[in-house]
């Protein structure tokens, strides 16, 4: 015990020095351990061994993350994700492959649909609130690039990706698209990872339909299931990969397509309502920092924090204190997401840590509301029943 117990507290230091995300930590590293009975330098050995063994997953483990850098993408020639290039510097653009030398290619998502003549391109021109997606296979993005500089890289595979815009963005008045990239990947303890990747100049927190970050957690939370079976299909044979997640890169575009046709009127009504300065977007954060525990609730489907102030006053925040949005609603509608079980009351650890966030951003002068911070048609779209 006191020998397992030493192996994993150095495993864990490494992981730490390394930088990895807590959120990668493996639950159990497999090693090959021979134990020699006779001491010496047989001992030596095979701990240099276990040593070595366990730096090894680590670096693998480091080289993953390292690939993902938020809304970047992994630049093979410079063997980085944080070179100059990586991510798009244009709301608008999407990726739209590798260079022969492993370089990310962007390119501006409205023209790519001009140019593919896509069915939709004159509604999104002419000012409708309408997403298009387009779903493009890994083998394309790959098509120009060498060996060499990574086409078969051992970090991850992009097995396909779907690009799709334009969102309405809270920060501005202007709209994002998104390469959303299926990875392919592995853990730490060897099993296959499916993994689900917003490449873009916009952080998708900054997205003004909160339901949208809603369809990103489902999505991965069917990716990890979907990576169980894939590695099962792995272990009795060889399999098309690509091929195996191309229904589900399909299914995700018209998600995203469906949330638009479905939410284009509401977002229009909630613009005029927060034109006409209906929304109390001013007690935000007063109540946030009045609000008593019963009045601190936790949103199941959206991963949010939902403060209940007075006067029916309902304040949306991230868990890290930033405001999403406000909305004036009346009790049943509050009882009765209660009752369907969307919304919970927060537990302990999350009301104090979101209360830390609050007292931090009023501190600092940065507790001024979203859509007092945004231009005219730029506000969020409120929670639907």
């Amino acid at each position: 015990m006191q020998a397992v117990a030493a192996l994993a507290e150095m495993a864990h230091a490494l992981l730490r020095v390394e930088g990895v995300d807590p959120l990668s930590m493996p639950r159990y590293l497999e090693l090959n351990l021979r134990v020699p009975l006779d001491g010496g330098n047989d001992i030596r050995h095979a701990a240099g061994t276990a040593v070595e063994q366990i730096s090894k997953r680590v670096r693998e483990v480091r080289e993953h993350e390292k690939a993902l850098r938020p809304g970047a993408v992994y630049c093979y020639f410079a063997g980085s994700s944080h070179a100059e290039g990586c991510r798009p510097i244009e709301p608008r653009h999407v990726f739209d492959g590798y260079s022969s030398t492993g370089k990310p290619i962007f390119a501006d998502f409205v023209t790519m649909a001009i140019e593919r003549k896509d069915p939709n391109i004159d509604r999104l021109l002419a000012g409708e609130e309408i997403v298009l997606t387009r779903v493009t296979m890994g083998r394309v993005l790959r098509t120009q690039q060498l060996a060499e500089f990574g086409n078969n890289s051992p970090v991850f595979k992009i097995l396909g990706q779907v690009d799709a815009g334009l969102f309405r963005v809270l920060s501005s008045a202007g709209r994002c698209a998104f390469s959303f990239q299926l990875l392919r990947g592995t853990t730490l303890e060897g099993r296959v990872r499916l993994r689900l990747h917003p490449v873009g100049a916009v952080d998708p927190m900054e997205l003004a339909d909160p339901a949208l970050l809603q369809i990103l957690n489902r999505f991965q939370r069917h990716l990890d299931l979907e990576a169980l079976r894939l590695q099962g299909m792995l272990q009795n044979g060889e399999v098309d990969e690509e091929a195996f997640v191309l229904p589900m890169l399909q299914e995700f575009a018209e998600r995203l397509q469906s949330r638009t046709r479905n939410t284009g009127r509401r977002t229009q009504h909630g613009l005029e309502r927060a034109e006409e300065g209906q929304r109390p977007t001013s007690r935000a954060y007063p109540d946030a920092g009045e609000a008593n525990d019963e009045a601190i609730l936790w949103d199941l489907d959206q991963n949010t924090v939902v403060v209940l102030g007075g006067k029916g006053r309902v304040h949306i925040f991230t868990p890290q204190g930033k405001h999403v949005t406000s909305v004036s609603m009346q009790g049943q509608a509050i009882d009765r997401r209660r009752q369907q079980g969307r919304w919970r009351l927060a537990e302990p650890e999350e009301r104090g840590e979101f209360r830390i966030h609050i007292k931090r951003l009023i501190a600092s002068g940065q507790d001024q509301p979203q859509e007092d911070a945004t231009a005219p048609g730029a506000a969020p779209t409120p929670p639907q029943a």
